[in-house]
């Protein structure tokens, strides 16, 4: 129960405390760690027992008093001309601890000192309902009595129901608060909404575009800043062949002025050196041009991490006008620009590619959700591309060799998908006695070395950068691609947001743009680390640090999974976040259409509403959105499991969209020209 009237510190035992402090912010970034989610739980849900107690054991003193208890007529109260007599009932402390050790079992080890905590902290929040009066001393002679020594219980006439009514609304405040769990929008569409308000949502996702412009004045010293950092890698590295070029978003075209200047360095190997001592001379390289950066004008902050498995420099670059550009200098990033291209060749293929890509991206952004810690911007693209490649707006660039599309070709990638044997047979380096076979494919050999087109058959080339096969289509072939699928952007905007909020298991699917597919097993993709079934959160530390719940195969490092840093609370929680996208895209959450709390907020404004209200900070109220990790009792854990069924009752969820409501009424400017929100304390800059 909340109530206006300051408490003074309490011990334990009170049910004050319990009421007024509440629990404070829990987790870590965006999404609280599942043990702290499953301990807050608990907690709340004892001090809910513990407190009810407390009030069941008031309303047992007030009615004992009430039966039992002297009535005191009080001086009579003048309002206006007519007379009011009000009447107080009292009962001495040791009398009340007797009467209740005789009603029952259940009060039979009451304590005196017990009573008068409770008593009064009940005072403290009904003020002028119930009191604890000391004893008077004129009754403190030899011949009196324990009761005439104790003190005394006072209480008005309406104590009954002023502490029954107190009762219930401890209850409904003090019961666990969830975040919706949303499970109607799984059975949504678009269809729901009118032409009109189709048309503004496709509108309002092409001028989410204009966030991703960069001025003619920034592209200029961006590439003033890569021929800079050339020659400086030039003067550090005499007598070598050294290039310096852009790669990530500022590469592909979906950035901002405030974008990261992603730069990778490319330095030719000596001739006759072995491959260590390549390695070697290239780290020493990077640590001179780190050195020779630091003293360079404009640079600062420069921070060497040459060490690491991909030697990078992280810079702030401050231009002769004063813009500060923050960015990475990285060595040899050849799978970088090829990764780069890929994403502008999808971008190129479909304008709605770019559309859905740029609200995915800001989404992203607003919501707090991407750094290098979980899932960088590039696997994000890799998620909406294959879902994209799914509905067919464009096909699996890496599986064909020419544009045109028919049918049979898209039935054959369908029977690969079902297949372990033939997606197996896609990845030669594999040893084919480790794939899972059946005896319909046992005809599928698996010792063909090379892809072949879905189209033609043709062998595709192998394109190898650094190693691995970085082959994808591209050139003018392209410009004969036709999608058989006409729906609109804002269509495919909610339905990627809403497969992967519903329908897309992470513990059985893994996403592959290279197939196309975001249904792939996660037992066909073996070369990827498997996902650890064995370990359970009854051991959260384990289960943070080894269970990778997001599968999403890199389209060139084929034995990497681009969702590996993902712990499995923050899977669990962008999937409710991809619950809430779909749900703020529908006008039963857009408060234009007969919303009782009026306004005119459009569903895009919803969509990339920030998440700054108090109630993400509350560990509690996350349960509801990890179900899937909850939903079965926790070996040898205390924490309750969380059943959506029971738990997830109205008058137990956030009113987000009352809550959100506000939040839109107390914006200052619109989302989409408002600047970049600034970096928070703990969060990476991000790549791509």
């Amino acid at each position: 129960m909340r109530t206006n009237h300051k408490s003074k510190p309490a011990s334990s035992s009170s049910m004050l405390p319990a009421f007024a402090k509440g629990l404070g912010p829990a987790g870590v970034k965006r999404f609280p760690y599942i043990n702290v989610v499953t301990s807050t739980v608990h907690k709340k849900r004892e001090t809910l027992t513990h407190d009810l107690h407390n009030f069941e054991l008031v309303s047992k003193i007030t009615q004992t008093i009430l039966d039992q208890g002297t009535v005191n007529e009080i001086e009579p109260m003048t309002k206006g001309s007519r007379k009011k007599r009000v009447h107080s009932h009292s009962m001495s402390l040791q009398s009340v601890v007797r009467a209740l050790r005789q009603s029952g079992k259940e009060w039979r080890s009451v304590s005196a000192n017990h009573i008068r905590t409770v008593l009064e902290d009940c005072a403290q929040l009904t003020p002028g309902t119930i009191a604890l009066v000391a004893p008077d001393p004129n009754a403190q002679s030899e011949g009196s009595s324990d009761a005439d020594r104790s003190p005394t219980v006072q209480q008005t006439i309406d104590a009954c129901s002023t502490v029954e009514r107190l009762h219930e609304e401890a209850k409904k405040a003090a019961h666990v608060r969830f975040l919706p769990t949303l499970d109607h929008v799984a059975r949504a569409t678009l269809r729901q909404l009118s032409h009109s308000q189709h048309s503004e949502l496709s509108t309002s996702i092409i001028d989410a575009m204009r966030f991703w412009q960069v001025s003619e004045h920034n592209v200029s010293e961006v590439s003033e800043l890569v021929t800079r950092v050339e020659t400086l890698a030039r003067v550090a590295n005499r007598g070598r062949y050294v290039t310096a070029r852009l790669f990530g978003s500022r590469n592909y075209g979906l950035c901002s002025d405030q974008s990261d200047v992603d730069i990778t360095v490319s330095v030719s190997p000596a001739r006759g050196s072995r491959a260590q001592e390549t390695d070697a001379s290239n780290r020493n390289f990077f640590r001179d041009l780190a050195s020779i950066l630091r003293r360079s004008a404009g640079f600062t902050r420069i921070i060497d991490v040459s060490h690491a498995h991909v030697p990078i420099i992280k810079f702030v670059f401050v231009t002769p006008g004063k813009r500060r550009l923050e960015g990475d200098i990285s060595l040899n990033g050849s799978k970088g620009l090829a990764k780069s291209r890929l994403i502008a060749t999808y971008l190129g293929l479909d304008p709605r590619v770019r559309q859905v890509l740029a609200v995915v991206k800001l989404w992203a952004i607003r919501r707090e959700l991407t750094n290098h810690n979980t899932l960088n911007s590039f696997g994000l693209m890799m998620m909406a591309i294959t879902f994209l490649i799914s509905r067919r707006v464009v096909p699996p660039l890496q599986m064909l060799a020419t544009a045109q599309v028919t049918p049979q070709a898209w039935a054959r990638l369908a029977q690969i998908h079902k297949s372990a044997h033939k997606i197996a047979s896609l990845y030669p380096a594999i040893n084919s006695a480790s794939a899972p076979t059946s005896p319909e494919d046992a005809a599928f050999p698996l010792s063909r070395p090379a892809v072949r087109c879905l189209q033609s058959g043709a062998d595709l080339p192998e394109w190898t950068v650094e190693g691995t096969r970085a082959y994808y289509l591209n050139g003018g072939e392209l410009n004969r691609w036709r999608s058989p699928n006409h729906d609109s952007s804002a269509t495919l905007l909610f339905d990627m947001f809403r497969y992967y909020g519903f329908d897309f298991d992470p513990r059985q699917h893994a996403i592959s743009a290279r197939l196309g597919s975001t249904t792939i097993p996660r037992a066909s993709l073996f070369h990827l680390p498997p996902l650890d079934s064995e370990t359970t959160i009854a051991e959260p530390n384990k289960w943070r640090n080894k269970v990778r719940l997001l599968a999403i195969e890199d389209p060139f490092d084929l034995a990497v999974n681009c969702g590996r840093n993902a712990p499995p609370e923050w899977v669990e929680g962008l999937l409710w976040e991809m619950r809430r996208a779909a749900w703020a895209l529908l006008p039963s959450a857009n408060h234009q259409i007969n919303h009782p709390h009026g306004g005119g907020h459009s569903p895009l404004d919803r969509l990339l509403l920030p998440p700054t209200e108090a109630v993400y900070c509350d560990a509690a109220v996350w349960a509801s959105a990890y179900h899937r990790a909850l939903q079965a009792p926790l070996p040898g854990s205390k924490a309750p499991a969380f059943d959506p069924a029971v738990d997830c009752v109205p008058d137990r969820t956030v009113d987000l969209e009352g809550l959100e409501h506000n939040q839109l009424l107390g914006q200052s400017a619109p989302h989409l020209r408002a600047p970049r929100p600034a970096m928070q304390p703990g969060h990476m800059r991000q790549t791509f």
